[in-house]
C-alpha cells in the first residue's frame, strides 16, 4: 500500500504542489498505513505533515484538521503516551 501512497504522493506533488489539500489527504493516508504497520514516528511525521497543510489551508475548524488530530491521539495511545492522545483527541473537538 505504500509504494502507491508514495508514486500519488510524488504525482500530486508534481502536479499540486506542496501544500495541497490531497498532498496532505495522501500524507493522512500514509500516516494509517504507518500506524497500523507499528512504524509510529513515521505515521506522526505524515500525520503533522498533514496537519500542517491542512491547518494552513483549510483553516483549524475544518473536520478534516481534526481527523489528522484523532489520527494523531490513536498513534499517541498506542504507543501508551496517554496525556498526548486526550490533548490531540481535545483538539480534533
Amino acid at each position: 500500500a505504500l509504494e502507491a501512497y508514495e508514486e500519488v504522493l510524488r504525482i500530486r506533488r508534481a502536479a499540486l504542489g506542496d501544500d495541497h489539500p490531497h498532498v496532505a489527504w495522501t500524507r493522512n493516508n500514509m500516516g494509517n498505513v504507518y500506524k497500523d504497520q507499528g512504524r509510529y514516528a513515521k505515521a506522526l511525521e505524515a500525520y503533522e505533515e498533514a496537519l500542517r497543510i491542512r491547518r494552513a489551508k483549510l483553516g483549524d475548524d475544518h473536520s478534516d484538521v481534526a481527523t489528522t488530530r484523532n489520527n494523531m491521539g490513536n498513534v499517541y495511545k498506542d504507543q501508551g503516551r496517554y496525556a498526548k492522545a486526550l490533548e490531540a483527541y481535545e483538539e480534533a473537538l
